[in-house]
């Protein structure tokens, strides 16, 4: 049993796909080439996606486009996702313009139950099973579930062309933006402001306010207060440390403006967090690192979904954990069939190599 972190790639057909379970924990930006598909499978999230926020709870899913500046933050303790990444280039032999396609998929209270999302988190489901598997009939299913999952997010929310300047304009502004990140994440505990953030890069400071806004739904100082609050509060960790020190230490200007801070972002003062998790046993503490689910925690997390009968899909009751099938009835004799097929056929292929080797 190992993390429940994959990689699968297959060149011949355009595919490189990553699928992963992980903890979502404090704010971090983000951005890549790859097409991202997230589902929250416990807790709450919020996602900052172009100056937009959106809340995700359990059994929501949103599709992060490709070169998009994005952030997540962990809105309760313990919030888990599973994640598709997709390379864009998967698309090329069906549009021409593959890099610039863009889907609208988003679900909330309102709609998670639809047909729509209820096909793609059942094959989600499904394609964590065998994406790590070896033999060809695993390899056969798993990029089966892939054009499944593909054919149903182009039927359900037909994608949409952005223009070369955009992506070239989203590109630019990613790199801007990840420089002023990365200097505020290394500042943080110093007094910055738009001032220096100017003086440092040589952008006006106007500027500098509206990309971070753009990209990350939040002002330049809302940020700064939530990478201070991410660091005081693994802080307050060590229950010996006095919280006016903390405070102090990680940018704020007083104990009363730390405790304003982080009433407004968690709910609580911070002495009333400390006291939560010297009961608890850190059970909710801020996860700073991204860290992937063991297997066995997936599962029983799947495993008490199922008894709960929560809307995600990604399994029916009475199935062999050990053997990894997710599958109803139907499913499984699909499988059974198919297997029985390929090793009919796998057989008959040997036999011909043998005549003419």
């Amino acid at each position: 049993m190992g993390e429940m972190y994959y990689t699968w790639k297959n060149h011949k057909r355009d595919i490189d796909v990553k699928q992963y379970v992980y903890y979502i924990g404090s704010y971090h930006y983000n951005w890549h080439d790859a097409m991202e598909l997230l589902m929250v499978l416990k807790g709450e999230i919020e996602v900052s996606i172009n100056g937009e926020n959106h809340i995700l709870e359990e059994d929501d899913m949103i599709i992060i486009n490709s070169n998009l500046g994005h952030a997540t933050l962990a809105r309760e303790a313990n919030s888990i996702a599973m994640v598709i990444h997709l390379d864009p280039i998967y698309f090329s032999s069906y549009y021409n313009d593959y890099q610039l396609l863009e889907f609208d998929c988003l679900s909330n209270t309102k709609n998670r139950n639809k047909e729509s999302f209820k096909a793609i988190r059942n094959l989600v489901g499904k394609m964590i099973q065998f994406i790590g598997g070896n033999t060809p009939t695993e390899k056969l299913y798993f990029e089966s579930l892939l054009h499944q999952l593909t054919a149903s997010l182009v039927r359900y929310f037909p994608p949409k062309e952005i223009t070369s300047t955009e992506m070239a304009s989203n590109k630019k502004k990613n790199e801007v933006v990840n420089k002023i990140i990365k200097y505020i994440d290394k500042n943080y505990k110093n007094k910055i402001g738009l001032e220096e953030l100017s003086n440092v890069f040589g952008y006006n400071k106007s500027y500098i306010s509206q990309i971070v806004k753009l990209n990350l739904g939040i002002n330049f100082y809302e940020y700064l207060t939530r990478i201070r609050l991410r660091e005081a509060t693994y802080a307050l960790a060590n229950l010996e440390e006095k919280i006016s020190d903390i405070a102090l230490t990680y940018g704020f200007s007083d104990v009363k403006a730390f405790n304003t801070a982080f009433k407004g972002s968690f709910g609580k003062t911070p002495s009333e967090y400390r006291k939560q998790l010297s009961i608890k046993n850190n059970s909710l503490s801020i996860i700073t690192e991204k860290r992937y689910l063991e297997e066995t925690e997936y599962w029983k997390i799947m495993e008490c979904k199922n008894e709960g009968m929560t809307a995600i899909e990604l399994s029916q009751s009475g199935i062999n954990q050990e053997e990894k099938e997710l599958f109803d009835e139907e499913d499984h004799q699909i499988i059974k069939e198919i297997r029985k097929s390929l090793d009919s056929s796998l057989k008959k292929l040997s036999k011909l190599e043998g005549k003419f080797s």
